[in-house]
């Protein structure tokens, strides 16, 4: 997995803490990425949340040798709190990761996105597909 080859990451200054096969955390960081209202603009946010529990998938994925080829195919966000600092954004399955009757993976993933103060400010269900060849 080649996160150089993610533009946004750098133009949003998106960086990976930490990496397992069952969590993944990112940062990313307020400055750069604040609206008009002083918040964490909520694209910034989700592209965080896409990326990290694209991150997990494909981690897992290498992990199992089912190659990279890793898609979100639907997700549901909500953003409970406005983000005013950094963010710590963590991925964690929300159970194993299954194959389909098409033969690829569903890794179905939670991934969440938390200020300095701890506080939930977005939140993303997310169902990625581990494409097999």
């Amino acid at each position: 997995m080649n996160l150089d080859a993610i533009e946004p990451l750098q133009a949003l200054g998106i960086q990976l803490l930490t990496a397992t096969d069952t969590e993944v955390q990112f940062r990313v960081p307020a400055q750069g990425n604040f609206n008009d209202k002083g918040t964490v603009f909520a694209g910034s946010q989700y592209s965080g949340l896409v990326i990290a529990g694209w991150y997990l998938a494909s981690h897992w994925a290498q992990s199992q040798q089912q190659g990279e080829k890793v898609a979100i195919k639907d997700c549901q966000v909500s953003y409970p709190a406005a983000a005013m600092s950094d963010l710590t954004v963590t991925a964690r399955f929300i159970e194993r990761p299954d194959r389909r009757p098409s033969g690829h993976w569903r890794a179905q993933i939670r991934v969440e996105a938390r200020d300095e103060t701890n506080q939930v400010t977005a939140t993303l269900i997310g169902d990625y597909r581990i494409l097999t060849s």
